[in-house]
């Protein structure tokens, strides 16, 4: 089966989950001969794949560049296209010809783009087969853009690399932090869509207790929250490669997501993988990623006194801590990598 992956960008240390990308296709090229058409690059590309940077970053060039390059790879017998995000990228797929796959995870619907975007995003999705999940953000897809055909595809991770080593008050000697203190976790891009204006909010909640904020990550409203973070109990560290992050999972004894959009968030799974209890939005395909029993402790967007109470509650009981946190490493097997890489070559069968 020879299938060309349409990635958009390509960096070892880049701090999101496109990550995992890098580790699908690595693991996946052993069971399907794939060829990687990497849009932009930082450093030394290593796929265990075959690869092509595009040497044309932008415009119309960009998209004659992949358009040439699937036309050669079609002739090859390159017939099926994924594509992750890259909606220039699938258009010049459905023109070259073959099946295309789609990915798409997230609520598109809430935000706008440009008038000639919106059209082409709307193209895409109704001439490709969408990949997408959990099933109830495919629907959404289905009613809000009439998409006719789509795959669901549980996001995974890596759970060997996250597990945690030791117990959380050794992890927390690194950060130089008393034994009694409690971490609570953000990690996500600093913006109000992901609910970085609530973190302020939230710890004020905790000022004169040993209650310590953990934000990690980069975007528009990190100097506000720098500013913020003045006068209250928060420590903010910047973007941190994904690849590195788990130890602040590990340290951490809650992980907050207060996020206004969101699609399947690989953020819930990491935080499972790590055995670190979770307060989030209800939102998107969340409630469909959780135990059971962790259902409880899903918040109305923008709820603020909920995230509030909830942490309260997962820090204050300790048998119900431990339940949750055991349940989670528990249930996050079941996304484990091997059922994920599994998923993505049974797509091309």
């Amino acid at each position: 089966m020879r299938v060309v992956y349409i990635l958009p960008s390509y960096d070892e240390n880049t701090d999101t989950h496109l990550y995992y990308n890098y580790e699908l296709i690595r693991y996946a090229a052993v069971k399907l001969e794939i060829f990687v058409i990497v849009e932009k690059a930082v450093g030394v590309v290593n796929l265990n794949a075959s690869f092509k940077v595009l040497k044309n970053k932008k415009g119309f060039l960009r998209f004659w560049e992949t358009y040439s390059i699937l036309r050669r790879l079609k002739k090859e017998g390159f017939d099926r296209t994924y594509v992750h995000y890259s909606f220039y990228g699938a258009v010049a797929a459905w023109l070259a010809g073959g099946k295309v796959y789609y990915w798409n995870r997230g609520m598109p619907w809430l935000f706008t783009r440009g008038f000639w975007e919106e059209r082409i995003f709307r193209f895409v999705l109704k001439h490709s087969t969408l990949i997408t999940g959990p099933e109830s953000l495919a629907k959404e897809y289905v009613n809000r853009y009439g998409v006719k055909r789509y795959i669901v595809l549980s996001n995974w991770v890596d759970t060997d690399r996250l597990y945690p080593r030791e117990d959380k008050i050794a992890t927390k000697r690194w950060f130089a932090l008393d034994p009694d203190s409690k971490v609570v976790l953000f990690v996500h891009h600093l913006s109000e869509r992901k609910g970085a204006d609530l973190i302020a909010k939230i710890a004020e909640g905790f000022v004169g207790t040993k209650v310590i904020f953990f934000v990690i990550g980069e975007g528009p409203y990190k100097a506000i929250l720098e500013e913020e973070a003045k006068t209250l109990p928060i420590r903010t560290f910047g973007a941190v490669a994904n690849k590195d992050v788990g130890v602040y999972f590990q340290a951490a004894d809650v992980f907050i997501m207060p996020s206004r959009e969101e699609g399947s968030p690989h953020v819930i799974l990491d935080t499972l993988a790590a055995g670190t209890p979770f307060v989030a939005a209800d939102v998107g395909g969340t409630r469909d990623l959780v135990p059971e029993n962790a259902k409880e402790f899903l918040c109305p967007v923008g709820d603020v006194k909920c995230f509030q109470d909830k942490i309260n509650k997962l820090l204050s009981d300790k048998d119900l801590y431990e339940k949750i946190r055991s349940d989670g490493l528990e249930h996050v097997k079941k996304f484990d990598r091997d059922t994920g890489v599994q998923e993505f070559v049974n797509l091309f069968k």
